[in-house]
Parts: structure tokens; C-alpha cells; sequence
């Protein structure tokens, strides 16, 4: 068989059912597989498959992706700011969305290496692995409940050689107000819980609950980020928050009296809020 012949084989079994991005999806699972990239695949894919053992990594992949497990998880790999992450079904597979998050505390930090840093509910460690390596920080903190995410967001820290401190806690339980950040950064689970359950499988039935579920309103962590934060916040530090596109409102209104700033993403989505303090 030709490669470019299991490519069609795959995508026509993928869009017999329904699913939308079935070429792409197939695209990155040869890459990954015969270590192809757009070049290789160019010149290579009318070749014969020589490794036929690859060939049957390559149908037991599509099995999985046909049972709606995300490629992410597939593979194993996601990439984040550029970055490739290790991810596994025990964290949240990092959107570009949350890039919006990174870029603003870059900004907000204009890349100052003495600000310190917390990462809260960080999951695969993608946000402060991110600001660590493009922000070159000489301080970043990041907790989790999870000890399994944090068990992936380490491995992360260490393939990249970045020195972040991880740390389990359920939200602020195990800090000290003796240090105080600069920047307090999170992405927490913030969908309603019975919008959960409505969403497409690869999310539902793959990733982490704990990672998506924000209780009844949604709100439950900003709630709980709101009535802590500036025990652990230095003077004139900022708390940055990636939010739901719906919640602009709420969180002006968790955090009323305070300068709140809502930022939009690249699909014209409220993304981000900036609170200072």
C-alpha cells in the first residue's frame, strides 16, 4: 500500500462518519507515525509503505480517533505557544485560545525577569511553561489538586529544562501569604455544569471534568480566586484570568470596585480579564 493510498483509506472511513476535519486528522497521524513533515510527505506519498508494522500503528490510531479520542491524546503530544506538551486523559488539552491569556501577561510583565509568577489550576503546566520559556521569569509557581496533572505538567517542565516550582494545592490551600506575585495567572474550570455533559464527545467523554466543571454558574473558582487573591498578590499586581465568552458581565461584577479589563481573542470572543489592584 501507498501512502497516499492509507491516507484516502483513513479519511473516507473518518467522513463516512462525519467527521469534519477527517484530513487533517489523518495528515497528522502519518506525520507522527512515518516522522513525516509537509516536505517529506510531498515527495514520499506515492512510495510504497515499507514498514508495515507502522501501518498497523497507523489503523489502530484511526480506531481510537474513530471512538472520538481527540489526537491529542493519540499522540500524546500537543503544542502550546509553539511549544510541544506531553498530555495524556489526566489534563486539559491546551487551546489557542489561552495563548490570548499568555501574550497579555507577557505584556503586562513587559518581560521584567524579577516578576513573580503563579500559575493556578495550571493542568499540563501550559501557561507557566509558556511564560517561563517566552518570559524568561526568574520566579514561576504552579499549582494543582490534581496530582496526575501535575505529574504530566512536570515531565513537561523537564523536557523543556525549565525551572518552575509545582505544587499541590487545592487552589490557595497550601500557599503562605509570605510571598507575594506579581502576577496571579488561571485558566480554572469555568462551564456551567449542565453545559458539561452537552459537549461534543472528544471533550465529554476524554478530558478531565475536574478541568472543565465551574459548578451550577460557572463561577465557582473565580469565586473562590476573588475572595483570596490579594492575600498573595504584591502591591500593584494584576490578576489575569482566561474566561468564558459569555461571563464578561459576572466577572465584572465578582470584581466590582476593581479596574477590570476584559480582552477578546482572535475570534472576537471575551477571553481574558485583567483586574488590578
Amino acid at each position: 500500500m501507498k501512502y497516499i493510498e492509507a491516507f484516502d483509506k483513513y479519511v473516507k472511513l473518518l467522513e463516512e462518519k462525519n467527521f469534519k476535519d477527517a484530513k487533517s486528522d489523518i495528515l497528522l497521524l502519518i506525520y507522527e507515525i512515518f516522522d513525516f513533515d509537509f516536505s517529506k510527505w510531498t515527495m514520499y506519498k506515492y512510495d510504497e509503505i515499507e514498514d508495515i508494522s507502522k501501518l498497523d500503528t497507523l489503523n489502530e490510531y484511526v480506531e481510537k480517533r474513530l471512538g472520538h479520542m481527540p489526537i491529542q491524546y493519540i499522540l500524546n503530544k500537543a503544542y502550546f505557544c509553539g511549544l510541544p506538551l506531553y498530555v495524556n486523559e489526566n489534563v486539559l488539552i491546551p487551546r489557542f485560545d489561552t495563548e490570548v491569556l499568555v501574550e497579555e501577561v507577557l505584556a503586562l510583565s513587559k518581560k521584567d525577569k524579577s516578576k513573580r509568577i503563579l500559575d493556578m489550576c495550571t493542568g499540563s503546566g501550559a501557561i507557566a511553561i509558556a511564560l517561563k520559556k517566552l518570559g524568561g521569569f526568574d520566579r514561576v509557581d504552579a499549582l494543582d489538586i490534581s496530582d496526575n496533572a501535575l505529574e504530566v505538567a512536570k515531565r513537561n517542565a523537564k523536557e523543556l529544562d525549565l525551572d518552575i516550582n509545582f505544587l499541590k494545592s487545592d487552589m490557595f490551600s497550601s500557599l503562605t501569604s509570605e510571598i507575594k506575585y506579581d502576577i496571579i495567572v488561571s485558566n480554572p474550570p469555568y462551564i456551567q455544569s449542565d453545559v458539561v455533559d452537552t459537549l461534543e464527545n472528544e471533550v465529554k467523554d476524554f478530558e478531565p471534568r475536574l478541568a472543565l466543571d465551574g459548578d451550577v454558574d460557572g463561577m465557582k473558582f473565580y469565586k473562590i480566586i476573588a475572595e483570596n487573591y490579594e492575600d498573595y498578590l504584591a502591591d500593584n499586581g494584576v490578576l489575569a484570568l482566561e474566561i468564558g465568552y459569555d461571563e464578561a458581565d459576572d466577572i465584572r461584577a465578582l470584581f466590582e470596585g476593581k479596574n477590570v479589563v476584559i480582552k477578546k481573542d482572535l475570534a472576537n470572543l471575551y477571553r481574558v480579564a485583567i483586574i488590578y489592584s
